[in-house]
């Protein structure tokens, strides 16, 4: 699936204006005042870095994938867990990570969150051994790419009661089902799988491991996803695929605990790829209809253009200001080591679904609305804000639809009365 690319209709000096650095200014005044020093050093170098790395080398008719080492150079797969000899890595570095690549390239965005905190966090959490370090070490400077597989063709949202089924023979565990929506599959080196020995007790014998691009039996196949054309999302197959003993991350019934300890994390990237596309198609509204004049007057003076847009900054700046508190919550309960008292993880698991339900939701709703503001040129290749709707629409149903993260919150909310 390519991208369409079409004729070049926009004006000279609105497409100037319109150059990532300009955005990135913007964006910058935005939200320093929510960002501490070292922080706004490390964004600027970040910015910087992708101008001059990343942009030269985008194109919207190739696939995501060949930038994978060029951000890998840097470090910049991935900034929540300590990798090299840098000390900024934390949920705070990958959310400023998530959302500075997202105004760049959100379909890049995407499929880096996917291998370098979906993949590669839990083989930071719980790995072990020479051959996961390996692994590790070739996702993170982006010479692999990683993928994760849950859900099924029957479980969805209900995840955990999964059909595939494991069979350990002590050595090696056996893998046998099919997965769905597995975000970078079809092109993957390494795969997270999860599966039960007894499906009648999903919780009890679920096994995590790491198969193999090139084990036998292991097949891939890409879906249809529309919005996305240089990102691949599939199927995989098991079929009595072989994962040995040290690619084993979580043994009976560790996997389920391994599986529900890294959703908050997921979450929070996924906060900061979604607030990234709100400001890259916020900020790109702003400026073109300060520059686009219709009926003698810049499409801003029209309080039918400005105070929608109005809404959609003070919305988004109340949001990302969350995204960031979320951030610091979940470092908290890291440093912390809070992760087996119930009353902290209950509490990060809900914070996190209300604002990636929030974030998500509003990417899309800007997205859209700033399209309507802008006119035709909007649903162009001229400007990213088509792209970046059609990345939001994904991004509010990765980590759990938006109507699971509601029903969390929901619960937790409910959870309150027995303190009466």
């Amino acid at each position: 699936m390519k991208m369409i690319t079409g004729v070049d209709i926009l004006d000279e000096e609105i497409k100037e204006k319109l150059k990532t650095e300009n955005i990135y200014k913007i964006f910058n005044n935005f939200i320093i005042p929510l960002i501490t020093e070292e922080e706004r050093e490390f964004l600027k170098e970040l910015e910087q870095f992708l101008l001059k790395e990343i942009e030269p080398k985008m194109d919207l008719n190739k696939e995501v994938y060949e930038l994978f080492p060029i951000l890998g150079k840097k470090n910049y797969i991935q900034r929540l867990n300590p990798y090299g000899e840098s000390e900024r890595y934390n949920m705070r570095y990958e959310m400023l990570l998530a959302m500075a690549t997202s105004i760049i390239d959100p379909e890049l965005d995407l499929a880096r969150v996917v291998t370098g905190v979906i993949f590669a966090n839990p083989l930071f959490q719980f790995g072990k051994g020479d051959r996961i370090s390996e692994i590790l070490n070739e996702i993170i400077m982006g010479k692999k790419i990683g993928c994760i597989c849950i859900t099924e063709r029957k479980h969805g949202s209900d995840a955990v009661n999964m059909e595939t089924k494991v069979n350990n023979q002590g050595d090696h565990l056996i893998f046998n089902g099919e997965k769905l929506y597995t975000t970078n599959g079809p092109v993957a080196d390494y795969f997270i799988v999860y599966g039960v020995s007894d499906v009648s007790d999903p919780r009890g014998t679920m096994y995590q491991a790491i198969a193999e691009r090139g084990s036998e039996g292991l097949i891939t196949n890409r879906l249809g996803i529309q919005s996305i054309p240089r990102v691949e999302i599939g199927q995989t197959l098991f079929n009595s695929v072989k994962i040995p003993r040290e690619n084993i991350l979580g043994a009976k019934g560790q996997g389920y605990k391994n599986l529900f300890s890294g959703l908050v994390a997921e979450r929070c990237s996924i906060i900061g790829s979604s607030l990234g596309i709100a400001w890259l198609t916020a900020v790109t509204g702003l400026i073109y209809t300060n520059l686009r004049v219709q009926f003698g007057r810049p499409l801003y003076d029209f309080q039918g253009v400005s105070f929608p847009q109005t809404q959609n900054f003070t919305e988004l700046m109340a949001a990302t200001e969350l995204g960031f508190k979320s951030a610091s919550e979940y470092n908290k309960t890291i440093e912390r080591k809070h992760f087996d008292q119930p009353k902290f993880v209950k509490y990060n698991a809900a914070f996190s679904s209300g604002t990636k339900y929030l974030a998500s939701h509003l990417a899309q709703k800007i997205s859209y609305e700033t399209q309507q503001l802008c006119g035709g040129i909007a649903f162009t290749d001229n400007l990213r804000i088509d792209k970046a709707l059609g990345v939001a629409k994904v991004q509010e149903i990765i980590g759990g639809a938006r109507n699971i993260q509601l029903y969390l919150v929901s619960r937790a909310i409910k959870d309150m009365i027995f303190l009466l």
